[in-house]
């Protein structure tokens, strides 16, 4: 009986079974953590894209509000490459090149102080501006954006 009990007792080689299982582990946990990082890094580049986008799409807004005349009924349309970004104008109030909405008339109101009263009164024109930025891996924004130019003096 005691033979039996001195060769179960015999630990050689466990040292082995175990620095076998902590290498599995320390494995498994650095697949993890790698797998973790690269997910990290595409949610920071998808972010990245879609806020220059949004930028794009800014950039194109504001081309589109410089190109509004006063009284006049159309919007300059375009597109522009910056860089991996880009923007497109267009008309928000139709499929056409119509960015002209309406004209809005206040009587009496006065562009600064000390200038009076304005019997005939003054007109505000509006209108509706698109802009649309696309970038890397189909990032894409659209800002509409609705524009009054005036007081214009009637």
């Amino acid at each position: 009986m005691r033979d039996l009990w001195r060769q179960c007792a015999d630990e050689r080689g466990i040292a082995t079974v175990m620095a076998i299982f902590i290498m599995v582990m320390l494995l498994v946990s650095g697949v993890f953590l790698v797998r973790m990082s690269s997910t990290e890094g595409d949610i920071a580049y998808g972010t990245m894209w879609a806020e220059g986008s949004f930028f794009a799409a800014d950039a194109g807004v504001n081309v589109g509000i410089n190109t509004v005349t006063p009284g006049g009924p159309t919007c300059v349309q375009a597109a522009t490459a910056i860089g991996a970004f880009s923007y497109s104008v267009a008309a928000g109030a139709g499929a056409d090149s119509n960015c002209f909405l309406s004209t809005l008339q206040k009587a009496g109101y006065s562009i600064g102080s000390g200038t009076g009263y304005n019997p005939g009164g003054f007109v505000f024109y509006n209108y509706a501006v698109t802009g649309s930025g696309t970038g890397p891996r189909s990032a894409q924004r659209t800002i509409d954006a609705q524009v009054s130019y005036g007081p214009v003096a009637q």
